[in-house]
């Protein structure tokens, strides 16, 4: 296998990025999140079609009250909306200085 192949760089990628301590924490995070929502019966187990989002953007704050479920695509059009926004955000800060 040569070392310039779409293989042999997903593969290596997916250990620097996923074998780190911020990314296992990441994923922790979200399991958990889901979790606490199973246990109030708002999810279910095998429900892929919804999804449990942050009210306040931060992931590592899994507290019911930050907690609710939405579908899919509700939850990518609102990153997407944040991704933007903050796009924006940092180039008015810094290209009109």
């Amino acid at each position: 296998m040569a070392t310039n192949s779409k293989e042999y760089v997903r593969k290596h990628y997916w250990k620097k990025y996923w074998g780190t301590k911020e990314a296992i924490n990441k994923v922790k995070a979200r399991v958990q999140a889901r979790r606490i929502m199973e246990k109030e019966w708002k999810v279910s187990k095998g429900d892929s079609s919804k999804e449990v989002d942050h009210i306040n953007w931060t992931k590592a704050w899994n507290w019911k009250s930050n907690l609710r479920v939405i579908s899919r695509l509700k939850n990518r059009v609102l990153w997407q909306k944040k991704a933007m926004a903050a796009r924006k955000r940092n180039w008015t800060t810094t290209y009109n200085k």
